[in-house]
């Protein structure tokens, strides 16, 4: 006797053509296994190290010790030289390094009684134009009822001049008062051109 011959979809159903362990239900248990064996081998899950802190951003600087250059003028015009050891917040920028030179300045001026007590100190802002440096130092604006003569007020203007060539290396200097070109530093003597 003869069998009868099965049509070929009734032979794919029950021959897949492959061995019985290559089911894919099996083959999923035996990944699932591998991945137990290696989780318990190495001791649980991966370790994983924080990052190294970020440097930099908003995170503070420590303060930078430097020697500023300052230069007192007296009234007839002549200069002294003075030194000061100051602590720079941040980086040393010619800004902060002229900002902390003239704060020197303006303690030497007030103990020899030359800058007003009521005026605080000057603010300085290096700018690159052209290969030429220029300094700006900004005067707060003279507080009401500040007394001051030509004298001093001439001597304050012309230490502050001479602080900026000298602590920054300026080419050109322009003082403003309080953010502004005046008229005069503080009611009595003009600033230089420049």
């Amino acid at each position: 006797m003869r069998r009868p011959r099965k049509s070929p979809a009734t032979v794919s159903k029950r021959d897949p053509g492959g061995p019985g362990w290559a089911a894919p239900q099996l083959l999923i248990a035996a990944f699932v296994l591998l991945l137990a064996v290696a989780f318990a081998v190495t001791g649980g899950a991966p370790r994983v190290e924080p990052p190294p802190p970020v440097v930099g951003g908003d995170a503070p600087r420590p303060p930078v010790e430097v020697e500023v250059r300052f230069v007192v003028v007296d009234a007839r015009g002549l200069e002294r030289p003075g030194f000061a050891d100051v602590a720079l917040a941040g980086a040393d920028d010619p800004s902060a390094r002229l900002t902390a030179a003239l704060g020197a300045l303006r303690d030497d001026l007030l103990a020899s009684g030359v800058w007003p007590a009521d005026a605080d100190a000057a603010t300085g802002f290096v700018i690159e134009l052209d290969r030429r440096r220029l300094a700006v130092v900004d005067v707060p604006a003279a507080p009401a009822g500040l007394r001051i003569d030509v004298d001093d007020e001439l001597a304050v203007m012309r230490s502050l001049v001479a602080t900026a060539r000298a602590a920054v290396t300026a080419d050109e200097v322009r003082i403003t008062v309080a953010g502004e070109e005046r008229p005069s530093l503080w009611g009595k003597v003009a600033p230089p051109p420049g």
